[in-house]
């Protein structure tokens, strides 16, 4: 007779299960064996785990195999605590929340001056956010954690917002210590490209890949980098910063100081400023790009030119860090094969062939309202040690 399993082993095990049900969503039983667990393991703690009530059984339907049954998988149940996750913008503070089961249950947003201090900017975040607890009849008893999203680096060691942050008013803020007074909450803040790459991994694209950068394009462009699973900071907490990587030493100066940086060549403000002399009016990129599609030459040009500039910087991300796929998110996304034709062409120009096969690029599934906001959520969703499950052993 086998003698029993002991209680902090088979604690560890049920661990190791709702770690990877959180970070992949609903599994397969036989994908969850590829853990670290033998199978009569997985076995033994999903029986346990649906008999208490943590996950249950779904049938996925678009995930057959041949013209047999669908898989039957298992997930979180959705009723076990939800996620927030906020983003503090250029003009814009969205939320979100989400549920146990990675489903969106709502989302919102409210616009915000750029000039705002952040204890106010906080403040109006905390009152959206509590207004969508209410219409979900959510008390704040069942939030896990929220997750804050920045725009720029912050600062590992010291935890402050750095020089590069488009919104002036968080340079040298510690917006952990800020946010933490604001909600009283368990929380976690990082910055907006990261927490993109996060939500594609999880809702979009790149689902179940261990090796991406996500290129998020808004007031800058800057990239999420997944590396082994995991999300990748840098020491200083400042990978990724991919905007500040210069492509003309002659260029303009930046306003990190500087000079010829991708910022200033292929961001928004950059592709509508060089249309300003042309077309005399102070257009947006979303008007830029559907100007485009209609067939306007000028702005076809420099979406193609920014296309350009951004696969010469793709180019050495890939021979640095061989991703399996590069994602492009944010407010250029919309532009598709406009934008995304040019960059493979420059990329492919420059990236070393190594096996004769560079990585797909691909416009990411999660569109530039939701994806940040989803990444905070996930944030929470992933992190069972920050974030456990109330009431769960897990």
């Amino acid at each position: 007779m086998s003698s029993p399993v002991p209680s902090a082993q088979r604690s560890a095990n049920r661990a190791r299960v709702v770690r990877a049900l959180r970070e992949r969503g609903a599994q397969s039983r036989r994908a969850l064996a590829e853990i670290g667990l033998s199978r009569s393991t997985v076995k033994s703690v999903i029986e346990e785990l649906l008999d208490d009530g943590t996950i249950m059984e779904v049938s996925d339907a678009d995930r057959r195999i041949g013209t047999g049954r669908p898989p039957t998988l298992v997930g979180l149940k959705g009723d076990l605590g939800v996620a927030v996750g906020i983003e503090i913008a250029n003009g814009i503070v969205r939320a979100a929340v989400c549920d146990t089961a990675q489903q969106l249950l709502s989302h919102d947003a409210v616009p915000m001056d750029d000039h705002t201090p952040p204890e106010a900017t906080l403040k109006t975040a905390g009152t959206l956010v509590g207004h969508m607890l209410d219409r979900l009849g959510l008390g704040r008893d069942r939030v896990l954690g929220v997750g804050v999203a920045m725009p720029g680096p912050i600062q590992r060691n010291t935890g402050v917002n750095g020089r590069a942050t488009t919104l002036k008013p968080w340079v040298n803020v510690n917006p952990y210590a800020t946010a933490s007074d604001a909600f009283r909450l368990p929380l976690v803040v990082g910055n907006d490209a990261n927490f993109a790459a996060l939500a594609e991994t999880t809702w979009g694209v790149a689902r179940g890949m261990r090796d991406i950068a996500y290129v998020y394009t808004a007031s800058g462009i800057g990239v999420g980098f997944i590396l082994g699973g995991a999300l990748y900071v840098g020491a200083n907490g400042t990978a990724g910063e991919l905007g500040h990587t210069t492509i003309d030493e002659n260029g303009e100066v930046c306003q990190c100081g500087g000079r010829g940086c991708l910022n200033t060549l292929a961001n928004a403000d950059s592709i509508t400023q060089k249309l300003w002399r042309s077309h005399r009016d102070r257009l947006s990129i979303a008007d830029v790009i559907k100007m485009a599609e209609m067939g306007d030459v000028g702005c076809r040009r420099v979406i193609a030119d920014a296309g350009r500039h951004i696969g010469l910087a793709a180019a050495n991300m890939y021979n640095l860090l061989d991703p399996e796929l590069i994602v492009l998110g944010g407010n250029l996304a919309p532009a598709g094969e406009l934008l995304l034709a040019p960059l493979r062409e420059s990329m492919a120009r420059r990236a070393i062939h190594a096996g004769d096969v560079l990585p797909p690029v691909v416009v990411g599934a999660l569109d530039e309202h939701t994806v940040v906001v989803l990444g905070a959520a996930a944030a929470v969703l992933r992190d069972t040690e920050r974030f456990p499950l109330p009431g769960k052993k897990q």
